[in-house]
């Protein structure tokens, strides 16, 4: 999402920096996202440009801003409300301009409260707030997601662009997907890796999904199916619908009856 914001703007031919605030042990993080001087503290032979400096004119992405210290939240707002950073043991700022976007798992309302979050921060950074749902409440979307994934990974190994059968749409409508985009990425490259050379489809064995619970499969199953028909029905063939479904044109016919 980060990206197709910054792609889309008028900063799109500066840089994009992100920066996984949990990924940055503590005692580090003021020194990437602000940069210091040589000397500043213990094993700083020289000095270093800070990340957000090295976002100017661009964006800047925190990835798990509730990860941030709030010694470094301090100097994050200060960013924000001057448009200037001060690199550690400088003593002199230099100006800025970027745009923040930042995500984060954690209640940061609540982190407030609790005074591990500072309120003037939140307010600052809380502008415009987009909730991303997880990818099993996406609907369709996954498909799309799956899709692009496959032609990206297909690409990337020097093959054709594999279809998804009906089977591996069948498991990818049922399953949970607790690990959201990062796990259907994962599922995706292994599948193709692993896809005979001459296969023109991935099929549910090749995706290698864990079974969902039985009391759930055949509801989810019937969703799917009038999902799929309503959705492609004006753009597909009965013919086209059956093959991507893996049924007959007859059995088609007598579901739709069916179900109305």
């Amino acid at each position: 999402i980060a990206n197709a914001i910054h792609n889309i703007s008028p900063r799109a031919q500066q840089p994009l920096i992100s920066v996984n605030c949990a990924a940055i042990p503590e005692t580090l993080i003021e020194a990437e996202l602000f940069g210091h001087e040589k000397g500043a503290f213990t094993g700083a032979t020289q000095a270093r440009e800070g990340l957000i400096t090295a976002a100017d004119g661009g964006t800047l992405f925190l990835d798990e801003i509730g990860e941030l210290p709030l010694e470094a939240q301090a100097r994050l707002l200060r960013v924000l409300q001057e448009n200037e950073v001060r690199a550690i043991g400088s003593v002199s700022s230099r100006k800025v301009n970027i745009r923040l976007i930042a995500a984060t798992h954690r209640d940061l309302r609540k982190m407030c409260d609790e005074k591990t979050f500072r309120e003037d921060l939140y307010f600052r950074i809380n502008v415009v707030q987009l909730n991303l749902p997880a990818l099993r409440e996406r609907g369709d979307d996954i498909f799309l997601i799956a899709n692009q994934l496959l032609a990206r990974y297909c690409k990337k190994i020097g093959r054709e662009i594999l279809a998804l059968s009906a089977s591996a749409q069948q498991a990818i409508a049922n399953y949970p997907w607790p690990g959201n985009v990062r796990e259907l990425d994962n599922i995706i490259q292994r599948a193709v890796i692993l896809c005979d050379a001459k296969a023109h489809e991935l099929d549910s064995a090749q995706l290698d999904l864990p079974a969902v619970a039985a009391k759930n499969s055949v509801t989810s199953l019937e969703d799917y199916f009038v999902r799929f028909v309503l959705d492609n029905q004006d753009a597909l063939s009965e013919t086209d619908i059956a093959q991507r479904l893996g049924i007959s044109r007859k059995n088609l016919w007598e579901r739709r009856q069916k179900m109305g």
